[in-house]
């Protein structure tokens, strides 16, 4: 909208034939002139670095070990969630078939829960001992061998016959 007495200047859209004409002018590069790929991946890498978009290795790795740690996390809180609910349904269905009600529901609402904390901890132990495991490999000690199980004999136990 213009006000009454103002100038509006509109420029004509160019024409097919002066648009083509216009492309066709501009000066395409000799192949001795053209960057080389490798160019173009300094180019865009430098870009990158200047932005902060590209992630160092040490940062890669921080990402990929907190992604871990959350995964671990989240296996040991549903390994927990599933015992409960099953070990609760079995005790509602036993309820149900015995006409117990709620006795064996809360028994074994309790049970699901022992093992629900059971694995929880099991699981904990043992990604802890992956991760000494690896720590130890990568400062180049030797992991300690696993020990043989004890015979009866050594622990102190005599042999019948």
């Amino acid at each position: 909208m213009t006000g009454r007495g103002s100038i509006r200047i509109v420029r004509p859209l160019p024409t097919l034939s002066q648009h083509s004409s216009n492309m066709s002018d501009q000066r395409r590069p000799s192949s001795s002139e053209k960057p080389s790929l490798d160019e173009l991946g300094g180019r865009i890498s430098k870009a990158r670095h200047a932005a902060g978009l590209e992630k160092s290795a040490a940062s890669e790795d921080a990402e990929r070990e907190f992604g871990a740690g959350l995964g671990a996390a989240w296996r040991i809180s549903i390994e927990i969630v599933v015992a409960l609910v099953v070990c609760t349904a079995i005790g509602w269905a036993l309820d149900y078939w015995f006409g117990t009600k709620p006795w064996l529901m809360l028994l074994f609402l309790f049970l699901g829960g022992a093992a629900g904390i059971n694995n929880a901890v099991r699981t904990a132990l043992r990604m802890d001992a992956q991760a000494t495991e690896a720590l130890q490999m990568k400062s180049g000690q030797r992991p300690a061998a696993a020990k043989p199980a004890e015979s009866k004999t050594e622990r102190g136990e005599r042999r019948d016959g």
